[in-house]
């Protein structure tokens, strides 16, 4: 394959990924905003008439933010968000600095692709057994752990098309 095939498939892969990370982080980001509304409103319901929502803390905290987080995680990463150390990099020369990082987005991509793999095997067995969260309502376990495996696996993609793409080095990650 040569340099210009290779680069345009990068950047069609690159391409479509941005695409679904931008509906994940609106699907993630109304999956907060109805947990801040959940929340709310049980506050309200419970001071003011003594009658909370009973489905809303488990729905919440084993759902909507679990979705939140892990949709928005590979649109995070591609926007900057994420931790490097730039004072000890800028101390390596150019070349040696690029691979370096593509190096860490392969080995970053790896690690995760094993808690990805674990994460759908959890999922998986979830829905196989049926398992349930017992309460006033019986909440399947399953659609809780659903997404850890999907936000895990688009952040392994970006990882990975980063680490082929070309690196800018004096401009943070945005596109």
């Amino acid at each position: 394959m040569t340099s210009g095939v290779f680069k345009r498939t990068v950047g069609a892969a690159d391409h479509a990924l941005c695409a679904v990370e931008n509906v994940f982080i609106v699907v993630g980001g109304a999956a907060i905003a109805l947990a801040m509304v959940f929340v709310s409103s049980d506050a309200v319901m419970r001071h003011l008439f003594s009658a909370p929502l009973t489905f809303q803390y488990t729905l919440t905290e084993s759902y909507l933010m679990v979705m939140g987080f892990s949709l928005a995680l590979p649109w995070g990463y591609r926007t900057g968000g994420r931790i490097r150390i730039q004072l000890l990099l800028n101390t390596i020369p150019k070349g040696p600095r690029i691979l370096l990082l593509r190096a860490g987005n392969i080995l970053a991509a790896i690690y995760l692709t094993f808690i990805c793999w674990q994460a759908l095997g959890k999922t998986t067995d979830a829905f196989v057994k049926n398992d349930l969260m017992m309460g006033v309502i019986d909440w399947p376990v399953g659609w809780s752990w659903v997404w850890i495996p999907i936000g895990m696996f688009m952040l392994v993609l970006r990882l990975l098309v980063d680490a082929f793409s070309d690196f800018d080095l004096d401009a943070p990650a945005a596109h």
